[in-house]
């Protein structure tokens, strides 16, 4: 029988996805509107949303934050989500969908984790609309510290969130809602093109910092959140590099996604 001081305890951690957007760059290329995290072509379970949660399959809760035509994904769900998963998924409804940005979808999947019956230690959230390889999410899970992922695509204002480094290497994001040009208005060591995945272990500091925003910045974007998250880490986070990610932001790109990784 193991001591108390060296008992180990089952990590608890809880998974949230942000589907609530309009998709309209990638509703343009369809007959009709669709949500795109339930698009396929012709292998329902071959979905971004499908991926994702059979990613995080492990997670003790998965979240996911709907909105847009909610009703074709909570029924794409109850009919292809695996029961061992679908048993721990809590679909989230974002009614103002269209009038705020990510960060409030954001903000709801948060609020329902911090309501639940028990805290968890660590929380992944990714967006929706990404696809990117198994194995780099393993690391994602496996590690023990704060998470900020980066891909290896140029950074581009058109359709990049950059992520850099200032002189005393805490992370700071910039992205441009207008894809026009992106500012970075002081030194700084690195900047990368950011994979838009993120892994929070202080949840306590998380809520703190979730119940200090005010109602505006919850309602821009979700890099806010992250600007106050990972500035308050004390640069306790590690820095993961995806190897094949894609933000799919058009049917072509869904497309050309290799799912054989």
């Amino acid at each position: 029988m193991q001591s108390a001081g060296k008992r180990k305890f089952k990590v608890k951690r809880a998974f949230i996805t942000t589907v609530a957007g309009m998709s309209s760059r990638f509703c343009a290329d369809l007959p009709e509107p669709l949500p795109k995290c339930i698009y396929n072509t012709g292998n329902p379970q071959k979905t971004l949303l499908y991926r994702l949660v059979t990613l995080a399959e492990n997670f003790d809760r998965i979240v996911v934050v709907v909105g847009f035509m909610k009703d074709a994904v909570t029924e794409y769900a109850e009919k292809y989500f695996p029961k061992n998963i679908l048993c721990k998924t809590v679909f989230v409804n974002n009614i103002d969908y269209s009038k705020y940005g990510s960060g409030w979808s954001l903000f709801l999947g948060l609020d329902e984790i911090k309501n639940s019956d028990s805290p968890y230690d660590e929380i992944v959230f990714a967006e929706g609309d990404l696809f990117f390889r198994s194995d780099d999410f393993q690391k994602i899970t496996d590690c023990k510290k704060n998470v900020l992922t980066v891909s290896r695509d140029h950074v581009l204002a058109e359709k990049s969130v950059a992520v850099y480094l200032d002189r005393d290497n805490i992370p700071k994001y910039v992205y441009d809602t207008s894809h026009g040009l992106l500012e970075i208005n002081e030194p700084f060591r690195a900047v990368f093109n950011s994979a838009q995945i993120w892994k929070f272990c202080n949840t306590d500091l998380l809520f703190r910092i979730l119940d200090n925003m005010t109602s505006r910045e919850h309602q821009g974007t979700n890099l806010v959140l992250m600007n106050e998250y990972f500035g308050s880490v004390d640069r306790d986070f590690e820095i993961i590099s995806m190897k094949n990610w894609l933000n799919c932001n058009t049917v072509h790109d869904f497309d050309t996604v290799d799912r054989s990784k």
